[in-house]
Protein backbone atom coordinates (compact mmCIF):
# COMPACT_ATOMS: atom_id res chain seq x y z
CA UNK A 1 0.00 0.00 0.00
CA UNK A 2 2.70 2.35 0.83
CA UNK A 3 4.29 1.57 -2.47
CA UNK A 4 1.23 2.63 -4.21
CA UNK A 5 1.25 5.93 -2.41
CA UNK A 6 4.86 6.64 -3.11
CA UNK A 7 4.67 6.16 -6.97
CA UNK A 8 2.94 8.77 -9.04
CA UNK A 9 0.08 7.61 -11.00
CA UNK A 10 0.19 7.26 -14.76
CA UNK A 11 -2.40 9.91 -15.15
CA UNK A 12 -0.38 12.33 -13.13
CA UNK A 13 2.59 11.73 -15.34
CA UNK A 14 0.69 12.03 -18.54
CA UNK A 15 -0.89 15.38 -17.72
CA UNK A 16 2.23 17.51 -17.99
CA UNK A 17 3.07 15.89 -21.29
CA UNK A 18 -0.40 16.66 -22.60
CA UNK A 19 -0.17 20.26 -21.50
CA UNK A 20 3.18 20.66 -23.12
CA UNK A 21 1.83 19.30 -26.37
CA UNK A 22 -1.08 21.68 -26.26
CA UNK A 23 1.18 24.65 -25.64
CA UNK A 24 3.46 23.56 -28.43
CA UNK A 25 0.61 23.33 -30.90
CA UNK A 26 -0.75 26.63 -29.72
CA UNK A 27 2.64 28.25 -30.09
CA UNK A 28 3.03 26.97 -33.60
CA UNK A 29 -0.40 28.19 -34.51
CA UNK A 30 0.39 31.66 -33.11
CA UNK A 31 3.59 31.85 -35.14
CA UNK A 32 1.68 30.83 -38.20
CA UNK A 33 -0.79 33.67 -37.61
CA UNK A 34 2.04 36.11 -37.09
CA UNK A 35 3.76 34.92 -40.21
CA UNK A 36 0.55 35.17 -42.18
CA UNK A 37 -0.09 38.70 -40.92
CA UNK A 38 3.34 39.98 -42.00
CA UNK A 39 3.63 41.67 -45.48
CA UNK A 40 6.05 39.79 -47.70
CA UNK A 41 9.16 41.71 -48.64
CA UNK A 42 9.48 42.67 -52.31
CA UNK A 43 11.64 40.43 -54.37
CA UNK A 44 14.89 42.24 -55.08
CA UNK A 45 15.55 42.97 -58.77
CA UNK A 46 18.74 43.85 -60.52
CA UNK A 47 19.52 47.52 -60.60
CA UNK A 48 18.99 49.17 -64.00
CA UNK A 49 19.80 52.70 -65.16
CA UNK A 50 17.05 55.14 -64.59
CA UNK A 51 15.49 56.26 -67.86
CA UNK A 52 14.75 59.91 -67.99
CA UNK A 53 11.36 60.65 -69.54
CA UNK A 54 11.47 62.06 -73.10
CA UNK A 55 10.12 65.55 -73.02
CA UNK A 56 6.99 65.99 -75.09
CA UNK A 57 7.23 68.68 -77.74
CA UNK A 58 5.70 71.83 -76.58
CA UNK A 59 2.62 72.71 -78.53
CA UNK A 60 2.63 76.38 -79.25
CA UNK A 61 -0.70 77.87 -80.08
CA UNK A 62 -0.47 79.84 -83.34
CA UNK A 63 -3.01 82.23 -84.64
CA UNK A 64 -4.82 81.33 -87.90
CA UNK A 65 -3.42 83.20 -90.92
CA UNK A 66 -5.51 86.14 -91.94
CA UNK A 67 -7.34 85.75 -95.26
CA UNK A 68 -5.65 87.68 -98.08
CA UNK A 69 -6.97 88.26 -101.63
CA UNK A 70 -5.90 85.60 -104.10
CA UNK A 71 -3.26 86.87 -106.51
CA UNK A 72 -4.45 87.47 -110.07
CA UNK A 73 -3.60 84.63 -112.40
CA UNK A 74 -0.79 85.62 -114.72
CA UNK A 75 -0.91 84.14 -118.21
CA UNK A 76 2.63 83.53 -119.39
CA UNK A 77 3.45 85.25 -122.64
CA UNK A 78 3.96 82.82 -125.48
CA UNK A 79 7.57 82.73 -126.49
CA UNK A 80 8.22 81.35 -129.97
CA UNK A 81 10.38 78.30 -129.93
CA UNK A 82 13.57 78.40 -131.91
CA UNK A 83 12.87 74.93 -133.25
CA UNK A 84 9.27 75.64 -134.31
CA UNK A 85 9.01 76.75 -137.95
CA UNK A 86 7.60 80.20 -138.48
CA UNK A 87 4.13 80.25 -139.96
CA UNK A 88 4.15 82.01 -143.28
CA UNK A 89 1.55 84.72 -143.57
CA UNK A 90 -0.14 84.44 -146.96
CA UNK A 91 0.45 87.48 -149.04
CA UNK A 92 -2.47 89.45 -150.29
CA UNK A 93 -3.38 88.29 -153.79
CA UNK A 94 -2.28 90.73 -156.40
CA UNK A 95 -5.19 91.56 -158.67
CA UNK A 96 -4.64 90.50 -162.21
CA UNK A 97 -4.02 93.42 -164.49
CA UNK A 98 -7.03 94.40 -166.49
CA UNK A 99 -6.17 93.86 -170.12
CA UNK A 100 -6.39 96.92 -172.25
CA UNK A 101 -9.35 97.01 -174.57
CA UNK A 102 -8.51 95.56 -177.97
CA UNK A 103 -8.91 98.11 -180.73
CA UNK A 104 -11.38 97.53 -183.51
CA UNK A 105 -10.02 96.19 -186.77
CA UNK A 106 -9.55 98.71 -189.57
CA UNK A 107 -9.38 98.12 -193.29
CA UNK A 108 -5.59 98.32 -193.27
CA UNK A 109 -5.40 95.52 -190.64
CA UNK A 110 -7.21 93.02 -192.84
CA UNK A 111 -7.07 91.15 -196.11
CA UNK A 112 -10.34 90.05 -197.77
CA UNK A 113 -11.01 87.00 -199.93
CA UNK A 114 -14.12 86.30 -201.99
CA UNK A 115 -14.94 82.56 -201.93
CA UNK A 116 -17.88 81.43 -204.19
CA UNK A 117 -19.94 78.44 -203.11
CA UNK A 118 -21.22 76.66 -206.26
CA UNK A 119 -23.00 74.05 -204.19
CA UNK A 120 -25.21 76.75 -202.71
CA UNK A 121 -26.53 77.76 -206.16
CA UNK A 122 -30.23 77.22 -206.73
CA UNK A 123 -33.13 78.67 -208.67
CA UNK A 124 -32.36 82.38 -208.80
CA UNK A 125 -30.08 82.41 -205.72
CA UNK A 126 -26.61 81.55 -204.58
CA UNK A 127 -24.14 82.26 -201.75
CA UNK A 128 -20.51 83.08 -201.20
CA UNK A 129 -18.16 83.69 -198.27
CA UNK A 130 -16.03 86.69 -197.39
CA UNK A 131 -12.97 85.61 -195.38
CA UNK A 132 -11.17 88.28 -193.31
CA UNK A 133 -7.54 87.71 -192.26
CA UNK A 134 -5.73 89.85 -189.67
CA UNK A 135 -2.50 90.81 -191.45
CA UNK A 136 -1.36 93.27 -188.76
CA UNK A 137 1.11 92.63 -185.91
CA UNK A 138 -1.50 93.16 -183.18
CA UNK A 139 -4.86 91.63 -182.32
CA UNK A 140 -7.95 93.56 -183.33
CA UNK A 141 -11.67 93.16 -182.74
CA UNK A 142 -14.59 92.59 -185.10
CA UNK A 143 -18.20 93.16 -184.14
CA UNK A 144 -21.65 93.08 -185.67
CA UNK A 145 -22.22 92.78 -189.41
CA UNK A 146 -19.97 94.45 -191.98
CA UNK A 147 -21.40 96.73 -194.61
CA UNK A 148 -21.12 94.69 -197.83
CA UNK A 149 -21.73 96.24 -201.29
CA UNK A 150 -20.48 95.86 -204.93
CA UNK A 151 -18.33 98.40 -206.81
CA UNK A 152 -17.12 98.88 -210.35
CA UNK A 153 -13.48 98.84 -211.43
CA UNK A 154 -13.03 102.41 -210.24
CA UNK A 155 -14.29 101.59 -206.74
CA UNK A 156 -17.63 103.31 -207.22
CA UNK A 157 -20.50 101.58 -205.51
CA UNK A 158 -23.03 100.26 -208.03
CA UNK A 159 -25.44 98.32 -205.79
CA UNK A 160 -27.24 98.54 -202.45
CA UNK A 161 -25.60 97.60 -199.14
CA UNK A 162 -26.52 94.08 -198.13
CA UNK A 163 -29.06 93.54 -195.39
CA UNK A 164 -28.07 91.43 -192.37
CA UNK A 165 -29.37 88.13 -191.07
CA UNK A 166 -28.68 85.90 -188.12
CA UNK A 167 -27.98 86.74 -184.46
CA UNK A 168 -25.80 89.74 -183.73
CA UNK A 169 -23.25 89.03 -180.91
CA UNK A 170 -23.44 91.48 -178.02
CA UNK A 171 -19.67 91.67 -177.61
CA UNK A 172 -16.84 92.03 -180.13
CA UNK A 173 -14.46 89.11 -180.56
CA UNK A 174 -10.73 89.33 -181.03
CA UNK A 175 -8.85 88.20 -184.11
CA UNK A 176 -5.20 87.48 -183.36
CA UNK A 177 -2.50 88.25 -185.94
CA UNK A 178 -2.94 85.67 -188.70
CA UNK A 179 -6.41 84.79 -187.41
CA UNK A 180 -9.45 84.63 -189.68
CA UNK A 181 -13.16 85.38 -189.55
CA UNK A 182 -15.94 84.55 -192.02
CA UNK A 183 -19.07 86.32 -193.22
CA UNK A 184 -21.66 84.38 -195.23
CA UNK A 185 -23.40 86.37 -198.01
CA UNK A 186 -26.60 85.26 -199.74
CA UNK A 187 -27.15 86.43 -203.34
CA UNK A 188 -30.51 86.70 -205.11
CA UNK A 189 -30.76 87.00 -208.92
CA UNK A 190 -31.66 90.48 -210.24
CA UNK A 191 -34.01 88.74 -212.68
CA UNK A 192 -36.26 87.83 -209.77
CA UNK A 193 -36.71 91.52 -209.02
CA UNK A 194 -36.93 92.81 -212.63
CA UNK A 195 -34.31 95.48 -211.85
CA UNK A 196 -31.57 96.91 -214.10
CA UNK A 197 -28.32 95.16 -213.38
CA UNK A 198 -24.60 95.34 -213.96
CA UNK A 199 -21.63 93.16 -213.26
CA UNK A 200 -19.43 94.20 -210.37
CA UNK A 201 -15.64 94.21 -210.34
CA UNK A 202 -15.11 94.19 -206.58
CA UNK A 203 -16.90 93.46 -203.35
CA UNK A 204 -16.29 95.81 -200.40
CA UNK A 205 -16.78 95.23 -196.69
CA UNK A 206 -16.78 98.13 -194.24
CA UNK A 207 -15.70 96.77 -190.84
CA UNK A 208 -15.83 99.93 -188.72
CA UNK A 209 -17.43 103.36 -188.78
CA UNK A 210 -14.12 105.17 -188.63
CA UNK A 211 -11.21 106.25 -190.77
CA UNK A 212 -9.88 103.48 -192.99
CA UNK A 213 -13.10 101.49 -192.65
CA UNK A 214 -13.14 99.17 -195.66
CA UNK A 215 -11.40 96.21 -197.20
CA UNK A 216 -12.13 94.92 -200.73
CA UNK A 217 -11.63 91.82 -202.84
CA UNK A 218 -12.12 91.09 -206.56
CA UNK A 219 -15.59 89.65 -207.21
CA UNK A 220 -17.70 89.49 -210.39
CA UNK A 221 -21.39 89.13 -209.54
CA UNK A 222 -24.59 90.38 -211.23
CA UNK A 223 -26.23 93.05 -209.08
CA UNK A 224 -29.17 95.43 -209.28
CA UNK A 225 -28.06 98.97 -209.95
CA UNK A 226 -31.27 100.77 -208.93
CA UNK A 227 -30.82 100.30 -205.16
CA UNK A 228 -32.74 97.06 -204.89
CA UNK A 229 -31.36 95.05 -201.95
CA UNK A 230 -30.52 91.64 -203.30
CA UNK A 231 -27.63 90.69 -200.94
CA UNK A 232 -27.84 89.45 -197.30
CA UNK A 233 -24.79 89.29 -195.03
CA UNK A 234 -24.36 87.36 -191.78
CA UNK A 235 -22.45 88.38 -188.65
CA UNK A 236 -18.79 87.40 -188.17
CA UNK A 237 -17.80 83.84 -187.36
CA UNK A 238 -14.31 83.26 -185.98
CA UNK A 239 -12.47 80.56 -187.92
CA UNK A 240 -10.07 78.15 -186.23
Amino acid sequence: MSSLLSRPSAAALALPVLLASVLLVAGCAGRADVAASRTPLPTPVSASPTLSPTPSPEVTATSAPSASPAPAETVPEAVPSDSAPATAVPAEPVPAPVPAAVERCHGGDLALEYVPDPEASGAGSSAFDLVFTNVSAAPCALAGTPGVYPTDADGVRIGAVASSFGPNPAEPFTVQPGGRADVRVLWHSPGAYGCPSARSSRIVAEVVDDADPAVAAPAEIEVCTDGTVMLEASTYTLLG
